[in-house]
């Protein structure tokens, strides 16, 4: 599985992810606190395994991020401050679930 984490992320990258954000998730993301980003991407079992490891170790917000076809979860993004974020990140190297 790959990450990248982003700090402080720009309006630019903010308005990218939201256009690729469920749209029944849409109002809770919005109003979510955006200091950092953590996205993820991997296969669907990673993923989900990911999240649930990831939003134990801290109090970050996860939503998917779509891809071509929306059926199939390949990218997920876990929003918050950036201690969170770097919590979760570091939570999930130390299971072992990232390197």
């Amino acid at each position: 599985m790959s990450y990248e984490l982003i700090v402080k992320p720009s309006d630019t990258a903010r308005r990218m992810m939201l256009r690729r954000v469920p749209s029944s998730e849409k109002k809770r993301i919005e109003t979510a606190r955006w200091g950092a980003v953590l996205l993820l991407q991997g296969q669907v079992a990673e993923l989900v395994a990911a999240v649930d490891d990831g939003v134990k170790r801290a109090p970050v917000e996860a939503v998917e991020i779509l891809g071509n076809c929306p059926q199939h979860i390949q990218t997920v993004a876990l929003i918050g401050g950036i201690a969170e974020c770097r919590a979760s990140l570091d939570g999930l190297k130390e299971g072992g679930r990232l390197k």
